[in-house]
């Protein structure tokens, strides 16, 4: 499950996605995920997919991914945050940035979590769906 804040340029959500997902698989087994392969002879390739679905979820406010990370800690579901100070020339300079982000200063661009649904869904019943919609309205209030 991913929430992203509908604020930030497209580019930038999916950036944060791939390092929240790549930051949340690394630190657990696995197996965890139940990777299915799925072969694809004539692309060349064979994928290792999860079979859990991946859905993505839009806040429209840091200070609701800030709660909501409250309530995953609370809760020990497992989650990874990414917060716009890990934007950056470097690793070290985005390390040092983070290591004095706060709220008011920095805003959260998403948060991925992973858990069974009985246990996530409170947590994310405030959410409603990312959509394609989302990531044009941004733009065009970018552009003028």
């Amino acid at each position: 499950m991913l929430v992203v804040n509908a604020g930030f340029p497209v580019a930038t959500i999916l950036n944060a996605v791939a390092h929240t997902v790549l930051g949340l698989v690394s630190a657990n087994d696995s197996s965890t995920w139940n990777p299915l392969p799925y072969p694809s002879p004539e692309f060349g390739a064979t994928s290792n997919i999860s079979e859990y679905p991946v859905i993505v979820l839009r806040a429209k406010r840091s200070s609701q991914l800030e709660k909501l990370v409250q309530q995953l800690a609370a809760a020990r579901i497992v989650h990874n945050v990414f917060i716009d100070s890990m934007l950056g020339t470097s690793a070290a300079a985005q390390q040092a940035a983070t290591l004095s982000a706060s709220p008011g200063q920095n805003q959260i661009v998403c948060v991925c979590l992973f858990g069974h649904e009985d246990a996530i869904r409170p947590a994310i019943k405030a959410f409603s769906l990312y959509k394609t919609s989302d990531a044009f309205a941004h733009n065009e209030t970018e552009s003028s």
